[in-house]
């Protein structure tokens, strides 16, 4: 049986016209193809393998939302979407906030660059999944920017989560620096006072990278 093994690298550089560079990234692990325009393709993805029960009203990076970005930085037009599930008990009402954390820690040492807050629910007990995506709109360079979308849907369609029964927030970002190594991007929840909730998938996924 045929075997093909590739190297590791950093990175390779941008090729002729007419052509594209398929390479291993040093950091993923995965491949990747550069086209002759210095476009990156690669795709990277996370995932959670145990329940999380967040402390209310406590910011908690959430475990398998982590998704370490290549050697090459980020691109314009790098894409991010996660996908988990929440479940609530009758316990709590107050609004809360889940951002969209930027940094090299991969914790809650992160800055919060791009924040939905989900409107205030009621006291019964509901299920919802929640929908985070976001896109690096450039430019790359200290004033880079984050568009970011959050939406849930949930089982009550009045009360428990939401009072409605799909919630949609739309954010931008202020400037940050997009260009800095070893970024990590990941999601944090800082649920409302009293909240008793729980997450039991979580899908990261990252994609132009």
């Amino acid at each position: 049986m045929g075997k093909l093994f590739l190297g590791a690298q950093s990175t390779e550089p941008t090729p002729s016209a007419g052509m594209a560079v398929a390479y291993v990234d040093s950091v993923t692990k995965k491949l990747v193809v550069k086209n002759d325009a210095g476009f990156i393709d690669g795709y990277i993805n996370n995932f959670s393998t145990a329940s999380q029960a967040p402390a209310a009203a406590t910011r908690t990076y959430i475990t398998g939302s982590a998704i370490a970005i290549p050697t090459n930085k980020l691109q314009i037009g790098t894409c991010f979407r996660w996908h988990f599930n929440i479940t609530k008990t009758a316990a709590g009402t107050a609004a809360s906030t889940y951002d969209i954390a930027v940094g090299t820690a991969g914790t809650t040492a992160d800055t919060a660059r791009v924040s939905f807050t989900k409107p205030a629910g009621t006291a019964a007990a509901d299920q919802g999944t929640i929908i985070i995506m976001a896109i690096c709109r450039g430019p790359l360079s200290a004033s880079g920017v984050f568009a970011g979308d959050f939406s849930l849907t949930h089982n009550l369609s009045a009360t428990g989560h939401a009072v409605i029964p799909c919630v949609n927030v739309s954010t931008i970002s202020g400037a940050f620096d997009v260009t800095t190594a070893n970024l990590i991007v990941g999601v944090c929840i800082t649920s409302g006072a009293s909240d008793a909730i729980t997450i039991q998938m979580v899908q990261a996924e990252a994609w132009n990278l």
